[in-house]
C-alpha cells in the first residue's frame, strides 16, 4: 500500500510539474489583434510569429509588411510581475537613452500609459510603447501616425 502510494505521489508530482512547464500559454485576445489588423489594415500583410512562452511571461511577435516596407509588433504578457509600472519606466529609460531621433510624446488613450518615439522624420520608423495592466506592447512602424494606429489595433483587443 506505501509503495502505491509513492509511485502515484510521483507520478502526479511528474505530471504537475510537466505542466507547469508548458508556461502560461496565448492570451486568446491575440488571435483577436490579427482578426482587427487583417479587416481594418488590408494593405498590411501579418508575416512570421517568434514566440518565447517562459510561464512567468508570454512573449509573440509578428512581422508586418506593406509592399517593401517590414514592421513589427511585440506583445509581452506577465503572469508574474509584482511591479509593472516601475518597470515599464525603466524600459521608458532605456528607449530614451537609446533613441537619439525623437523625444517621446504620450501616446494617449492607449493602455494605461505609453509613449511613441516618432524618428528623425515623418516618414521614418516611429516606436510606440504601451502598457496595460502587466502587458506591455511595441509596435515599430514607419510614421508616428501609422505606429499609433496599430497600437490602438491592439489596444482595443486586450481584456
Amino acid at each position: 500500500m506505501r509503495r502505491t502510494f509513492i509511485i502515484v505521489t510521483s507520478i502526479l508530482f511528474l505530471l504537475v510539474s510537466t505542466g507547469l512547464a508548458y508556461g502560461q500559454g496565448r492570451p486568446d485576445w491575440i488571435a483577436k489583434v490579427e482578426d482587427t489588423i487583417k479587416l481594418k489594415e488590408p494593405a498590411w500583410k501579418i508575416g512570421d510569429h517568434l514566440i518565447d512562452d517562459q510561464g512567468a511571461s508570454y512573449t509573440e511577435s509578428f512581422r508586418l509588411t506593406k509592399g517593401g516596407v517590414t514592421g513589427m509588433i511585440q506583445i509581452t504578457s506577465y503572469s508574474i510581475l509584482s511591479n509593472p509600472i516601475e518597470t515599464f519606466e525603466g524600459h521608458v529609460i532605456a528607449k530614451d537613452n537609446m533613441n537619439k531621433h525623437g523625444k517621446k510624446v504620450v501616446l494617449a488613450g492607449v493602455g494605461d500609459e505609453g509613449y511613441v518615439w516618432p524618428g528623425r522624420n515623418a516618414d521614418d520608423f516611429a516606436e510606440a510603447f504601451f502598457r496595460k495592466g502587466k502587458t506591455y506592447v511595441t509596435v515599430f512602424l514607419p510614421g508616428p501616425g501609422t505606429a499609433q494606429r496599430f497600437a490602438k489595433h491592439v489596444a482595443a483587443n486586450m481584456p
